[in-house]
């Protein structure tokens, strides 16, 4: 018994349990979720994603300007994926079971932290509540960007607790700063953390080193961020011909978590309102991402100038949910995943218990060291960096780690005062837990009634329709408009699948109901004339539908294409002419690496085919 007792003592036996309990825990968990649609056929940014990964695998690593539109490291990683394994099926699982490992690292990462801070049985408990925290298991089961970037995020804060521990060992600073620069090629909002580490260096060194070498210390710091990004940005300006540090999309999502309409929490979603986004910044001629990142973020600061009590209001609120226990969704919620996956509702954790927890352990023991104060610092600016665009559960996991390292030390701690009967002490304690859960688990702004089950059937209808399974397809998007039936989305999208089952006049159904909630939903209204087209039905309803779509979005390129055609069925030859010169020059003017001029790009084809065909003379040039 006290050999094995000293066994337990060593951390390497320690750290090993806690990785093996990680990895077995994630391990079942992957047999569970191989059977959901969403595992082979991702959606939303996970498909996004994916097909960047298979662009820049296509293109020698190099990418084009759609893939400028997120920080690329996680692209590069799904990338060398694809690349080991030539099958899309055997690729699939083995980036899903990356992802899993990666978040059993993580927990191994967690001990190592809390042993450094607050010794062996901190460590120990944090890796075992990492490796318990069901959303946690939930997110890494994901084809996101979040186990990598809670990985990245984990391992910086480690590298950075060694170089303070040697502040003379300039190595241990240039990698902490790598370390901080891939986790901005991951997630370029958190290298907020480099301000924070820049202002701390200088202020507790300057006794260990002198202010001199602790200015040089920053310097060596900064220079391991910068090492890693510059090459992207050289491949940015290669694509681009213009200065793009790592990617094009701060503006949007500035301006998503900053404007007048916005609650703080919800993504622009695909369908209509992705739709009204894009068309409105090339309606401003913002014709490619630098202009339309640059167009959004000069609306987001004109909100802050004009409307600061709003903008000061949404950042409250957008604090509060950071520590609100509800995993807001902006893809699959992770109550969906809970109740398809028995292994999500055995495992006890949530952020109900670790959030509380992890702002007792701030309380109790944040000040008591450096070590703790970065901790407590680095979530606090983790913080910052999420709710100064816009949140989501899932967005908050990179502080889960060093959450856990004080929630444990605020378990052990307040065990230390029991045995020492401290009471008062521990009762004390006790109460602001209490308090701290109240609040986490309260829903102020009503955000979980709200949100409700989120889109879980219009995600799954699309995952039904990449895997050409229609018919449940159809089932999906009836149930999510069953559960929404002001969805004009689902009630778009189940048209287009009874297009594609012959079903025509229900399709038109569908449409027109998508019409009726949403009158300015052109691509819906261009869809539907498209399909009266195709259909030889009487020429009024898709001339009005078309016009209407014009009026909305006059570059819409899908639309002017659906005119040439339409004219040409009047048999106007020479206003489909002048019909097809207007669609051929604003999609010149298109991103060619651009998804969403995909479909615009085949209906100017399809127009100008049957231009050929009916005698209309094609513009010069094209």
């Amino acid at each position: 018994m006290k050999r094995v007792l000293a066994a337990l003592e060593d951390w390497r036996l320690q750290l090993a349990v806690v990785v093996i309990v990680a990895a077995s825990l994630r391990l079942i968990y992957l047999l569970q979720i191989r059977g959901w649609p969403f595992f082979f056929h991702p959606i939303l940014d996970s498909r996004t994603q994916w097909k960047w990964a298979g662009i820049l695998l296509s293109t020698h690593w190099r990418g084009n300007a759609e893939v400028l539109a997120k920080a690329p490291l996680y692209a590069y990683f799904l990338g060398l994926n694809q690349w080991a394994l030539e099958s899309r099926a055997h690729s699939l699982y083995s980036a899903y079971t990356l992802h899993l490992l990666m978040g059993a690292a993580t927990c191994g990462l967690t001990y190592l932290i809390g042993r450094r801070v607050f010794g062996a049985a901190v460590g120990f408990l944090a890796g075992l509540l990492l490796a318990l925290y069901s959303p946690g298991i939930y997110r890494d089961g994901q084809l996101l960007d979040t186990a990598l970037a809670t990985l990245l995020a984990t391992g910086f804060l480690l590298l950075l607790l060694r170089a303070f521990a040697a502040p003379g060992n300039r190595a241990a600073w240039l990698a902490a700063g790598l370390g901080l620069g891939f986790l901005g090629l991951t997630r370029p909002n958190l290298l907020l953390l480099g301000v924070t580490t820049v202002v701390l260096v200088p202020i507790w060194l300057r006794r260990d080193l002198g202010w001199r070498r602790a200015c040089v210390t920053v310097g060596i710091l900064a220079l391991g961020v910068v090492l890693p990004i510059i090459p992207i940005t050289g491949r940015n300006y290669l694509i681009a011909r213009r200065f793009i540090p790592i990617s094009a999309t701060g503006g949007i999502n500035l301006y998503t978590g900053n404007n007048p309409s916005s609650d703080g929490y919800s993504p622009i979603p695909s369908g209509i309102a992705w739709e009204r986004t894009w068309y409105e910044a090339l309606s401003h001629g913002a014709m490619h991402a630098t202009a339309q990142d640059a167009y959004w973020r000069r609306k987001a600061l004109a909100f802050f100038r004009s409307e600061p009590r709003a903008a000061l209001a949404l950042l409250v609120k957008k604090a509060y949910l950071y520590w609100n226990a509800y995993e807001i969704p902006n893809n699959v919620s992770y109550e969906w995943g809970r109740d398809h996956s028995s292994l999500l509702r055995a495992v006890p954790l949530t952020f109900a218990v670790i959030g509380p927890l992890g702002l007792l352990g701030m309380v109790l023991g944040g000040w008591r060291s450096r070590g703790a104060w970065v901790l407590s610092l680095l979530v606090l600016t983790q913080m910052a960096a999420v709710i100064l665009f816009f949140f989501s559960g899932r967005y908050r996991m990179p502080a889960v780690p060093a959450l856990c390292v004080l929630a444990a030390f605020a378990v052990v701690g307040m065990l230390g005062m029991l045995r020492a009967c401290r009471f008062g002490r521990a009762a004390a304690s006790l109460a602001l837990l209490v308090v701290f859960a109240l609040f986490a688990n309260s829903d102020a702004y009503g955000v979980r009634r709200e949100r409700g089950g989120n889109r879980d059937w219009y995600y799954l209808g699309q995952s039904y329709v990449l895997a050409e399974d229609y018919e449940r397809a159809k089932e999906a998007f009836k149930r999510a408009i069953h559960q929404d039936p002001e969805d004009a989305d689902a009630c778009a999208l189940l048209g287009q699948v009874q297009v594609l089952t012959g079903e025509p006049e229900a399709a038109a159904r569908s449409m027109r109901r998508a019409l009726q909630l949403a009158p300015d939903f052109a691509m819906t209204a261009t869809r539907l004339a498209s399909l009266c087209l195709d259909q030889s039905w009487p020429l009024e309803e898709a001339e009005r539908l078309l016009r209407r779509a014009s009026d909305l979005q006059p570059r819409n390129v899908y639309g002017l294409a659906m005119l040439v055609r339409l004219s040409i069925r009047k048999g106007d030859l020479e206003q489909a002419k002048a019909d097809l010169e207007v669609a051929l020059t604003v999609a010149a003017r298109m991103s060619p690496g651009d998804t969403r001029a995909l479909p615009a790009m085949q209906a100017v084809v399809r127009a100008v085919s049957e231009a050929r065909q009916a005698g209309v003379e094609i513009p010069p040039g094209f």
